[in-house]
């Protein structure tokens, strides 16, 4: 047990339960088990519909059988009680005790240091010809891009049935710490982690295009992928829709295309992501106006606001951003297949650098804004309000995956400044950064203040003339 918990909001402030439960609490912290046991059932007798005695109770037994039925009673007051799940979690053996986090608001992150190297390109090896063998787009498969060899590779649909339950992770260090199981690359340019399978190391970075790469060693704390997208457009299509992309933009330079194009280099790479599934009650109170037109009267109201969301997509890099995720979205997180490192020859994949603690946070601050955003609207339609206040939110059942997504990654230049591009794998939806012709930009401006102006006098002849 940690914190002092808070008052649930389905029990209403008793002074003298709360006093009892915190002398309770207040001794089974000192190790006082047979007065902390004494109170708590006290307490348990004055509310038996708050977990929070149950869950203390819990700690004043060294049964295991006894301690599972306390934190099933927990669980039954309040199902949403993240606490007493990774108890039962850990009673059933789902949880690496040996991975608890001490203290997670203070991780103990450490970056691991390596020489820098120029790295060498290696892939996997044809057992026909000994030639070069890379994942297929059209095949859908290992090719061999001499001999023609087909390796096959069975394939199982896994996308709702990946979901991992976030309670029986969280308490862990794999969800705060930065590893990895296989073959690991640093890049000593932009810092970011290739992942490669056994027999393959990349040749350059796909996030910036460096061939200068740490070679570091070997960590146990990776959360590996469950689930993988493969890729539904090769090179040569996803260099076709980026420069399809240069070419479009009212305010890109006129000669962006031709400039830009002859150094484009596009990188296959699969990019870590984290998506979460769930339920956010949110509590909220507010006054409404239920008085007349002419006479104002103010009701105080409260209740809660569901929302179910699924398939949160954060990324896994912290150098990109949501919007440069949106710009490329959508994808198809229904048709993802159970990860394999052979899907991997040809294709660079890169290693989060965002754990999942800081992604589930990130995805949490998500929803909570699309439930607030609408809330008002949702809450009293069509009457005046104010005072409007939320409590915190309860997540419940939040499951996550990580996934690998495909996309084509790569640098332009445009006079002298470079620009990053991104194509999506599965759909060949481009975007990314691009440059301002400032000339364009001024005109457009100018036309717009014309416009107005134009609008204003012909509004202002209107109405003189009615006067």
């Amino acid at each position: 047990m940690c914190a002092y918990p808070r008052q649930p909001s389905n029990i209403s402030y008793d002074p003298e339960y709360e006093r009892l439960l915190h002398d309770a609490i207040s001794a089974a912290k000192r190790g006082n088990k047979t007065l902390a046991n004494t109170l708590l059932e006290r307490a348990i007798r004055l509310h038996p519909s708050d977990a929070r005695p149950w869950m203390w109770l819990s700690a004043t037994t060294d049964d295991p059988a006894e301690r599972r039925k306390y934190l099933e009673y927990a669980v039954a007051a309040d199902p949403g009680n993240v606490a007493a799940r990774r108890g039962l979690a850990l009673l059933a053996g789902k949880v690496d005790q040996s991975r608890l986090v001490e203290n997670p608001d203070a991780p103990d992150v450490r970056r691991p240091a390596g020489e820098i190297e120029e790295a060498q390109a290696q892939t996997y090896a044809c057992p026909k010809c000994g030639g070069r063998m890379a994942f297929d787009v059209q095949q859908s498969d290992l090719a061999c891009s001499y001999c023609g060899y087909v390796k096959e590779t069975e394939k199982r649909l896994a996308s709702d049935s990946a979901e991992q339950v976030m309670d029986f992770i969280m308490p862990t260090t794999r969800a705060y710490g930065w590893a990895q199981s296989q073959q690991r690359a640093e890049c000593s340019a932009c810092g970011a982690i290739t992942m490669l399978p056994p027999g393959q190391t990349a040749d350059r970075c796909a996030n910036c295009g460096s061939n200068r790469f740490v070679q570091s060693r070997q960590v146990m704390e990776l959360i590996d992928p469950q689930v993988m997208a493969l890729p539904r457009i090769d090179a040569k299509e996803a260099a076709k829709r980026a420069r399809q992309w240069l070419g479009k933009g009212i305010f890109a330079p006129d000669d962006l295309l031709l400039k830009a194009s002859g150094g484009l280099h596009l990188m296959p790479a699969y990019y870590p992501f984290w998506t979460f599934d769930g339920t956010l009650e949110v509590n909220w109170s507010c006054e409404v106006n239920v008085g007349s037109n002419n006479r104002t009267e103010w009701e105080h109201i409260s209740g809660a606001e569901y929302e179910i969301f699924d398939d949160v997509l954060i990324p896994g890099l912290r150098k990109m951003s949501i919007s440069e995720v949106r710009d490329i979205e959508p994808f198809n997180l229904k048709d993802l297949v159970e990860f394999k490192p052979d899907y991997l020859a040809g294709w660079s994949a890169l290693t989060y650098d965002a754990p999942l603690s800081e992604a589930s946070n990130r995805a949490q601050g998500r929803i909570r804004e699309r439930v607030t955003r609408f809330l008002a609207m949702k809450v009293a339609a069509g009457r005046q309000i104010r005072n409007l206040q939320t409590g915190g939110g309860k997540w419940v059942d939040m499951t996550y995956k990580h996934i690998l997504l495909p996309l084509y990654v790569g640098n332009y230049h445009y006079k002298g400044k470079a620009f990053r591009i991104y194509v999506n794998g599965q759909t060949g939806k481009a975007s990314g950064e691009k440059p301002h012709d400032w000339v364009k930009a001024a005109l457009a401006t100018a036309m717009g203040i014309l416009l107005l102006a134009l609008i204003i006098f012909v509004l202002y002849t209107i109405l003189s003339r009615m006067a």
